[in-house]
């Protein structure tokens, strides 16, 4: 190499030693970094899991909530609906979700005759669950109250 090609390559190499990007950029990631974007995924895992089951709860409360008014709509007369709303929630499945049972409210509106039959139904279902439980096992204080209404019209020719 000749003397001129070698000052050319030692201007250059100076050239870069004052350019601001190249001070300590060896191209890797620190350890740091790696575990402070681990914490971050882990988080967000956790999150969309909590809004996940939150969703699917709240599903759940609303399916039973229609299958209880539906089972209330084809009774004969209110008390009959009643139990056959609260025996539709026992039996969907929503009891082994929440804490405690789930609480099942019945109300009807008689229809223009002011029977029975041709009146609406509205049932309102409320769960309690834990966060806990949403979260898929991870720590999470408190609990989230779902609570669904549904109203059905009241067959007009069964008796």
């Amino acid at each position: 190499m000749s003397a001129p090609d070698r000052t050319a390559l030692a201007r250059r190499d100076d050239a870069r030693a004052d350019d601001p990007r190249d001070l300590g950029d060896a191209g890797f990631v620190s350890v740091v970094e790696v575990v402070y974007i681990g914490i971050a995924a882990l988080v967000a895992i956790v999150f969309l899991g909590f809004v996940g089951r939150l969703a699917a709860s709240g599903i759940q409360v609303t399916n039973a909530a229609q299958d209880s008014a539906r089972a209330a709509s084809i009774e004969i007369d209110p008390v009959a609906a009643d139990q056959a709303a609260r025996s539709a929630v026992s039996r969907s499945g929503l009891p082994a979700r929440c804490e405690g049972s789930p609480s099942t409210t019945m109300t009807w509106t008689p229809s223009a005759q002011g029977t029975w039959q041709g009146g609406v139904v509205t049932v309102i279902v409320t769960c309690t669950v834990a966060n806990q439980t949403l979260t898929g096992g991870v720590w999470s204080p408190g609990v989230r109250t779902i609570s669904v209404s549904d109203s059905q019209v009241v067959e007009r020719y069964r008796r």
